[in-house]
């Protein structure tokens, strides 16, 4: 199910393309409850970070799990995760959309 946000940014797009986008777009996009699941079991180690492509938050959190600092945020970050999701999942379809406008030839 894609977001209206995700649907508006491929309005240029024409048929064969948006059909190029969606299974592009289908490997891509990440799922809330995937996210919130990984921050609440998880995400002391910071794995929801790497989850959301955060490579550098991820090993932050890996340096700092023996404080629980980590583990505290996380929980925060987990009540947080569906915007968190949505703006990932924007971001990447606005990316995967001009990828596809370059290739027009």
């Amino acid at each position: 199910l894609m977001d209206i946000q995700v649907l508006a940014i491929t309005k240029e797009l024409d048929a064969e393309e948006k059909i190029q986008f969606q299974i592009v777009y289908a490997n891509e996009n990440k799922s809330v409850s995937v996210g919130v699941l990984l921050a609440l079991f998880l995400g002391g180690l910071g794995i929801h970070k790497f989850y959301l492509g955060q490579s550098g938050w991820g090993v932050l959190y890996l340096l700092f799990c023996w404080t629980f600092i980590p583990s505290i945020i996380a929980l925060v970050e987990a009540c947080l995760m569906g915007g968190t999701v949505r703006k990932y999942n924007t971001a990447k379809a606005y990316e995967i959309c001009e990828g596809i406008k370059m290739m027009r030839s």
